[in-house]
């Protein structure tokens, strides 16, 4: 279309618009003729020439790309994409979150322009199959990776502060290296079975997390289980205690169903257990009996009740208060003065007890006796009728005789007169039947009477003597004075009686005589007379081995819970102790064949005190460091048995035997460092021991001087070995040179000595000069008799000289040996 058409057409539309004032979006695909259609570009028109036609706005992005390559004839707004390629400037001129799209809240804070990083082809460099190479990232990847830029944690993942990088690799993302160093909640947050291994089924049950007593750098436990801040109350101690899983209760503990926190404190010592009596009530002596824990003393009050009856405070045991009630007798068994409070020194003269009068435990001077009427009061009249304290019948001279108590006959409310009545009369009545009082009408017993200490009244009543039926009610004792002896008055013991000299009563009760119940009570000893497997029962084919009584270990009241008492045992132990009847030796013990007695006492098994008698060797087998002590760290090296040197009696001191010693070993790899050594005195040498000494005997030494070529005067000095003899004629010459210049190792004597080419001597002379014919005055170094004519003969033979028979003068024949004439070893001069 030519720009004159064009032009026509805008002016012909602007005409239009302004005519019909259209509003709205005007769409570009609207003709008004067959000719005359939209320019192709859109900046033909949206120029800013033309006032109605929209131009770019002000802050367009700077492009030089036409209008049509981003927007739509549609509506303007509406971007079919940016061609960045034609957008110059900066990214951030359009992407400041008001044009386009800025950083988000996320970005990395920096001021560089987006194209640094990021290009207009593809916002992130992601690769076809969608992977994204993170190569020269070195940021933290939860910049990107927070669920917003890029995928972050799911909802499963472990709680963490940690950077993904400490576990994953960006090369593959499912491979990690856990670091349990940034984990900042419980363990079980992952070990639960589930996302990771959790606890075993052999783990303790606990409700702590796995930090309590693991950590991270090493999972095993420690040796010593650390119990501290353990609530036995949430997590109880025998859920771990229970012999499998940790060591349970021994089997001497205190019997109970508590758990160990109770009485034991986690992180301190566990054998000072503290009981805690709160809550107990009764049983006490299921512990307190003397075994297990303290029981009664000596001085105990004689009771069978529970402590708990008495003592009600479990923190101090020594606050009673004794609960009287139900006592109805027998009070004088406590109130004795001893034990208890005891009757007054002006109280009532009185055998009967407590009781009869004092009836308020609570408070005890409330008596129910009186002075006219004596309510209650059946025996014990004499107490007070005595003539001291009242009345006494001996005072009546007409008063029956009797030896019965005054209650017999008269009664407590009407003293006089008294009405005789045998009712009630159930015993003493002897002591008016006694066939001396019979004019009074009180007959005693027949000649064919039973033989009977007994009072009537046992088997006589008082309404019809003659017809007397014997009651055995009340009869407890010397049954046999009847049923017994060599002429019984009752039945005797049949032929298969058990053998016994205890009384019938012991076993039958009255009126049932065929049912016996034996009465174990009171059988101290002597039960093989009766238990021997056919009077009664036995021993069983498994019982232990002895001789001694069944009492010994049973009681008569359980016989089932036997405690052994090993008292009088003192050899033999392994007849019981075999590991099958009894316990045996342990797997670790000590090898031997010995009785347990040798080394063990019954009092207390351990510990035990070990009798070396009769051990003569192998004392190793036990004393290797593990069993028994070995040797220590400083002990002399050696594979010698103990016994070798050390004696069962007395470990120290040691008798070394040196014969075991090999010639390879020097003396002083022992003597000097773990054996005596040498003395302060000794001679000073490098040499072994054995170079002088005998292992058979130390003392006398004999000196070997082989190899010995010099410095003799180290030891012959007159201290430590024979020196020089003293100074003068005869003895020793004062010298300097050492020993061995003229002696020898082999023998001191004869002295071989030449004096050297180098010194003044003359030469050999043929007699035999001894030493003392020059040094006359015991000096090493001497003068000549002649020193002006030192080095010739004439030093010494200068007197010698005559003059007749020589030539020329003795400063000229000084020397004999240059005439020819003398000869020095020549005998004659």
């Amino acid at each position: 279309v030519s720009s004159r058409r064009v032009i026509a057409f805008i002016e012909a539309s602007d005409a239009a618009i302004d005519g019909a004032r259209l509003t709205g979006i005007r769409h570009h695909t609207d003709q008004l003729d067959l000719t005359n259609s939209y320019p192709p570009k859109c900046a033909i028109c949206h120029d800013g020439r033309y006032p109605t036609v929209q131009a770019k706005s002000a802050n367009h992005l700077a492009t030089s790309n036409m209008c049509e390559a981003c927007h739509t004839t549609f509506g303007f707004n509406i971007f079919r994409f940016v061609d960045h390629l034609e957008v110059f400037g900066q990214c951030s001129e359009c992407h400041n979150g008001v044009l386009a799209i800025g950083k988000s809240i996320h970005h990395i804070q920096t001021s560089v322009e987006c194209d640094n990083c990021h290009n207009t082809s593809g916002f992130i460099d992601v690769a076809v199959d969608g992977s994204f190479d993170h190569t020269g990232v070195n940021r933290d990847c939860a910049v990107c990776h927070n669920g917003i830029v890029a995928t972050g944690k799911n909802d499963g993942h472990l709680d963490t502060n940690g950077d993904c990088s400490l576990c994953h690799i960006t090369d593959n993302f499912l491979t990690t290296t856990f670091d349990h160093s940034v984990i900042i909640s419980g363990c079980v947050g992952c070990h639960n079975g589930v996302i990771s291994i959790g606890k075993p089924d052999t783990h303790p049950a606990t409700v702590d997390d796995c930090n309590w007593c693991h950590n991270t750098r090493s999972f095993a436990l420690a040796d010593v289980f650390d119990h501290t801040g353990i609530d036995f109350t949430i997590q109880p101690c025998a859920s771990c205690h229970d012999d499998t899983t940790a060591l349970g209760k021994s089997t001497n503990h205190m019997p109970t169903t508590e758990d160990c926190g109770v009485c034991h404190t986690p992180g301190g010592t566990f054998a000072t257990g503290v009981f805690d009596h709160a809550g107990v009530v009764s049983n006490c002596a299921s512990c307190h009996d003397g075994v297990i824990s303290t029981g009664l003393s000596a001085t105990h009050i004689p009771t069978t009740e529970d402590c708990s009856v008495c003592h009600t405070s479990t923190t101090t045991f020594t606050e009673v208060t004794f609960n009287h009630t139900g006592i109805v007798g027998n009070c004088a068994s406590c109130h004795d003065g001893v034990t208890s409070t005891g009757k007054t020194v002006d109280h009532i003269p009185t055998l009967d007890d407590c009781s009869i009068c004092h009836v308020d435990t609570t408070t005890f001077t409330a008596s129910t006796f009186l002075t006219t009427t004596h309510p209650d009061i059946t025996t014990g009249c004499e107490g007070c009728h005595n003539g001291r304290f009242a009345t006494a019948k001996e005072t009546a001279a007409n008063h029956l005789p009797t030896d019965q108590d005054c209650h017999f006959c008269h009664n407590n409310t009407a003293f006089v007169p008294s009405i005789f009545s045998h009712a009630g009369i159930t015993g003493n009545c002897a002591s008016c039947h006694d066939g001396t009082h019979e004019e009074l009408g009180a007959r005693g017993k027949s000649t064919t009477h039973i033989a009977t200490t007994e009072d009537c009244g046992i088997c006589h009543n008082s309404t019809d003597f003659a017809g007397a039926t014997f009651d055995h009610t009340g009869i407890v004792d010397n049954c046999s004075s009847c049923h017994g002896g060599t002429s019984p008055t009752a039945t005797p013991k049949n032929v298969g009686h058990i053998p016994t000299t205890e009384d019938c009563s012991v076993c039958h009760v009255p009126g049932t005589f065929a049912n016996a119940l034996f009465d174990h009570t009171g059988i101290v000893d002597n039960c093989a007379s009766c238990h021997d497997g056919t009077t009664a029962t036995g021993k069983s084919p498994t019982h232990v081995a002895t001789t001694e009584d069944c009492s010994v270990c049973h009681n008569t009241v359980a016989f089932a819970g036997a405690r052994f008492d090993h008292t009088g045992i003192v050899n033999n132990c392994a007849s019981c102790h075999d590991g099958i009847t009894t316990i045996g030796k342990p797997s670790d013990h000590v090898p031997t064949n010995d009785d347990c007695s040798k080394c063990h006492v019954t009092a207390g098994f351990i510990p035990a005190t070990f009798d070396h008698t009769g051990i003569t060797g192998n004392c190793q087998s036990c004393h290797d460091g593990v069993l028994a002590t070995g040797k220590s760290i400083d002990h002399i090296a050696t594979t010698q048995d103990c016994g070798a040197c050390h004696t069962t009696r007395g470990f120290i001191p040691a008798t070394f035997d040196h014969s075991t010693v090999t010639s390879s070993t020097r003396c002083d790899s022992c003597h000097g460092v773990t054996a005596t050594g040498k003395n302060s005195t000794h001679l000073a040498t490098t040499l072994d021991c054995r170079n002088c000494h005998t292992t058979a005997t130390f003392v006398g030494g004999t000196w070997d001087h082989t190899g010995i070529t010099g410095n003799c005067v180290s030891c012959h000095d007159g201290v430590s070995a024979t020196g020089n003899s003293p100074q003068g004629v005869g003895k020793h010459f004062v010298t300097t040179k050492d020993c061995n210049v003229c002696h020898t190792t082999n023998g001191w004597a004869p002295v071989d000595y030449n004096h050297p080419s180098s010194s003044d001597y003359p030469g050999d002379h043929n007699g035999n000069v001894g030493c003392s014919s020059c040094h006359t005055q015991n000096n090493q170094n001497i003068t000549y008799p002649s020193p002006t004519y030192s080095g010739t003969c004439a030093a010494c033979h200068a007197n010698d000289y005559r003059a007749g028979a020589h030539d020329g003068t003795l400063s000229s024949n000084a020397n004999c040996g240059k005439s020819g004439c003398h000869r020095v070893s020549s005998r004659s001069w």
